[in-house]
């Protein structure tokens, strides 16, 4: 398939073979087992939540995360940002991400992908996408529609275990709704969110794109922040995507501390990465 040849060929341009990131010690530490289904929309999600727990394996209790809206790809480079490091962050969330994905490729079946269908993009079918070294406990994927352009704009949510811990951290990879005079569609898109998070009491992280180039946006993020007890993660120097001076992607956390951050700007994409090291509380 086109994406696989193109992603050999990045390999093969930086001199990366896939033997030797195959047998990265660090990497295959991670295990892939059975992912569990999908559940769709807000209703089927709050059913899943109310399951009985299955936990088949954790998070660490200090990890790394980051957030990142990879452009759909379109630099072939964009992988390397993410191997930057001895090891692989345990989250990884993209937004415009596309599948099937690289991963595989370069990792091995080693990682867990947890995908929500955002719009098509040629023969790409984008979305957001949540890369785990754990498998998550469940999966849910919801869709809202930009108001002049009728597109989907997907959210990710998944849920974890921690090692030694009976917590649970709920994950939230969101694509927020962008063209519009007002903030319905933004309000309306938060709103569906709002009812999975209201349904979770314990460890949150609610992170991407979040498309905040306003002073309405923003205000009505704080309220988000505020209903839920989230935090924002600060960067300094903060090198964040902006527009209109306002950043457009944020980290958002609850019970957790954030004990290093960073933003790594490569020119890869037309967002800068978010690199977030965080605790269990």
């Amino acid at each position: 398939m086109f994406l696989g040849r193109r992603f050999f060929n990045f390999l093969l341009l930086v001199g990366l073979p896939l033997a030797t990131l195959g047998s990265n010690a660090a990497v295959s530490d991670f295990v892939k087992v059975k992912a569990p289904s999908v559940s769709y929309g807000v209703a089927s999600c709050q059913i899943a939540m109310a399951r009985p727990v299955n936990q088949p394996s954790s998070l660490p209790s200090a990890f790394q995360l980051v957030t990142w809206n990879i452009e759909k790809g379109n630099d072939p480079r964009w992988l390397e940002d993410l191997t930057v490091y001895q090891s692989p962050p345990e989250l990884m969330l993209l937004q415009e991400a596309y599948t099937p994905s690289p991963f595989e490729h370069l990792m091995g079946t080693v990682l867990h992908e947890s995908f929500a269908k955002g719009y098509r993009a040629g023969h790409l079918q984008t979305g957001v996408l949540s890369v785990s070294s754990a498998t998550p406990q469940l999966h849910c994927a919801l869709t809202a529609y930009e108001p002049w352009l009728s597109t989907p704009k997907a959210t990710s949510v998944t849920r974890y275990g921690f090692a030694k811990s009976e917590q649970t951290l709920l994950v939230v990879n969101a694509h927020m709704v962008n063209f519009e005079w007002g903030v319905t569609g933004f309000s309306d898109q938060w709103a569906q969110i709002e009812q999975v998070l209201q349904r979770h009491e314990g460890p949150l992280i609610v992170a991407g794109d979040f498309n905040t180039w306003s002073p309405r946006r923003l205000e009505l993020l704080e309220g988000v922040k505020a209903r839920h007890k989230l935090n924002s993660v600060s960067f300094t120097p903060d090198r964040r995507t902006t527009f209109f001076g306002s950043p457009l992607d944020h980290v958002l956390v609850r019970q957790l501390t954030a004990t290093h951050s960073h933003v790594l700007a490569s020119g890869k994409s037309d967002h800068n990465s978010l690199w977030v090291n965080l605790r269990l509380k």
